[in-house]
């Protein structure tokens, strides 16, 4: 069966209100990886938090911007992952060097421990028709799934399960992400066919936190493999994959336009050896524009 990695690929469990995502991705995580060669404590949370994001964001319909990011006091003081149109995917991150290269094993695994005390911000910002969402919550437990069921419960949206897992070597998938969601129980239904919908949702929270961490990088499974094996005994639907592709949007025109905001002084001081040099966070392109070319003016 096709591999289908870099996609994203909805679910449904026959028979019951829950539905899910299967996120895996392999070379574009690596070309986001390797375009910034981070750390690895840095480079583990930026793959999570790509895959969680994917996950996050194609539950939803829409066309814009989708936005996470986690900022704290700790030695990783920001991670931002933002998603185009559900699909066109870049992410970055700022860090105290030192600080992470002082981390243990151990307090490497413990969000508490990398990101210090801190928030968790998601946003939605559509091109047309629909206002803007925005989620915020504190940073809770010791990884970043657990925070995510926090954001859950805090914003009373629907119940949801995630298990969040990252490569450390191209050998395996760099990241992957299996999210269910439980949907609206009915308000009129009997107390007996509740009890069966509790258990369901249960069992399948059962069954997605068993998925392991080999399984879920594992590039000799598929993804259609993987979640037959988790879920065949009740039976799992799944529908038309998406393909997520590592993209930045910057461009000439668009760093152009910023510099141009600033006033004719600030961009003199600007200047480095005639030029006024900009680097994009996301992916690493370097912008050189002469101070006659932001006046208006021939160079």
């Amino acid at each position: 069966m096709e591999k289908n990695f870099d996609h994203v690929l909805p679910f449904q469990l026959e028979e019951s209100a829950i539905r899910g995502r299967l996120v895996r991705l392999d070379q574009e995580m690596w070309k986001i990886i390797e375009q910034h060669n981070y750390p690895t404590v840095v480079n583990n949370y930026l793959a999570q938090a790509t895959a969680l994001s994917i996950a996050l964001v194609n539950c939803f319909k829409f066309d814009g911007l989708f936005t996470l990011q986690i900022s704290g006091s700790g030695p990783l003081r920001l991670l931002v992952v933002d998603i185009h149109n559900q699909h066109e995917v870049r992410a970055c991150a700022r860090f105290d060097e030192e600080k992470i290269k002082g981390l243990t094993s151990e307090a490497a695994k413990n969000i508490q421990q990398v990101f210090g005390q801190g928030t968790m911000v998601f946003t939605i910002d559509p091109e047309a028709g629909e206002d803007r969402y925005q989620g915020v919550v504190e940073l809770s437990g010791t990884t970043l799934s657990e925070s995510t069921h926090h954001f859950f419960r805090q914003s009373e949206q629907l119940e949801t399960g995630v298990v969040l897992a990252n490569g450390t070597s191209v050998d395996t998938l760099a990241a992957a992400a299996l999210m269910i969601q439980r949907l609206p129980v009915p308000q009129n239904i009997t107390p007996e066919d509740r009890e069966t919908l509790d258990d369901q949702w249960i069992h399948a929270l059962s069954i997605t936190g068993s998925a392991t961490r080999q399984e879920l990088l594992d590039r000799n499974l598929s993804n259609e493999d993987l979640l037959y094996r988790l879920f065949w005994e009740g039976g799992v639907r799944v529908y038309g994959s998406k393909f997520i592709i590592a993209q930045c949007r910057c461009s000439t025109e668009k760093i152009k336009d910023m510099l141009t905001n600033f006033s004719s002084q600030d961009r003199h001081e600007m200047v480095f050896e005639d030029k006024i040099t900009v680097t994009c966070e996301f992916c690493g392109i370097g912008y050189k524009f002469s101070e006659d070319e932001l006046e208006g003016k021939p160079a």
